[in-house]
């Protein structure tokens, strides 16, 4: 029942980064000033809602999991995470450090690929917990 719970969640998860970059990649080709999406939030709201409830969720799900055998959370962790990751990189690509503050983009940027690589971390984390505790137990667990 954990499994699922934590599943569900990373889902969710990566559903909520999917907007929020859908949302970003909308506002990037906005010709207005204010730069707006789809979404009727600024981009600190937007980030917090989306980005910020997609990373907590993400941390519960793997609280949820993590004594339970559970591939698809792992995987799920290294897509969010990586998603993440990528988003940022791609915001660097479109030259977002250089807006009117870089300084502030900067820490910006660097603290959400923090937020990647801790779920990139916690997914690499619990892959290894998950194939030593079915060595421990020499053979693969069942499904259920």
């Amino acid at each position: 029942m954990a499994k699922q719970v934590a599943i569900a969640l990373l889902v969710a998860s990566l559903a909520l980064l999917i907007i929020y970059g859908a949302d970003v990649m909308v506002a990037s080709q906005s010709n207005s000033a204010e730069r707006m999406g789809f979404l009727p939030f600024n981009d600190s709201v937007r980030g917090a809602a989306f980005g910020g409830g997609a990373v907590i969720m993400s941390i519960i799900a793997f609280v949820i999991a993590r004594k339970e055998y559970a591939p698809a959370v792992s995987v799920l962790l290294f897509v969010n995470g990586g998603l993440i990751i990528a988003g940022m990189v791609a915001l660097i690509g479109q030259g977002a450090l250089n807006s009117a503050d870089p300084s502030g983009a900067m820490r910006t940027i660097g603290s959400t690929i923090g937020m990647g690589a801790i779920l990139v971390g916690l997914g690499a984390w619990k892959s290894i917990r998950d194939k030593k505790a079915s060595a421990a137990r020499g053979k693969e667990p069942t499904q259920n």
